[in-house]
């Protein structure tokens, strides 16, 4: 108290501009700066997302006029769907866990455990090489792990 005491008008003004100069840049350091670098990475997040978005979109766009195209000119579908569904899951590294023949000349595989990425690629498989669509599709992620079960349904017979 003594040293503000003997301190003159102009010091003590001094003192309080330093004072709230030092109370701002610290604030500015500690709450605005981590604030605007959390906007910044959040919306370059959200660009890198826009952008994946739009490769998939374009990626599918490209998927389906191939196959219209491809329409034209199907896959071997002279293969019975049993073997083809087994040929192509060997390919892709899946088990079929059941095989079941149903009712109307359908037939329902089921996978029980695979990765998005094998299962697509299996069923792309099964449409490009051998003309067989999946007529049904159920799918369902395994809790607790990064991958699926499902249950496809396709027509039996031999087109």
């Amino acid at each position: 108290m003594n040293f503000w005491s003997n301190l003159t008008a102009r010091e003590q003004l001094a003192i309080y501009i330093c004072g709230v100069a030092i109370v701002l840049i610290a604030f500015i350091m500690f709450v605005i700066s981590p604030l605007m670098a959390q906007k910044q990475a959040s919306v370059n997040a959200l660009k890198e997302e826009k952008s994946r978005y739009y490769n998939v979109l374009s990626m599918s766009a490209d998927v389906m006029i191939d196959r219209m195209v491809e329409k034209e000119a199907p896959g071997d579908s002279r293969t019975p769907i049993r073997e083809a569904a087994t040929i192509a899951s060997r390919d892709v590294g899946i088990a079929i866990s059941r095989i079941q023949p149903g009712t109307d000349d359908k037939i329902s595989f089921w996978i029980e455990e695979a990765k998005t990425d094998q299962i697509f690629n299996w069923l792309i498989i099964l449409d490009e090489k051998y003309g067989r669509t999946a007529q049904k599709v159920s799918l369902q992620k395994n809790s607790g792990q990064p991958t699926l079960r499902g249950q496809f349904e396709f027509k039996e017979g031999i087109k």
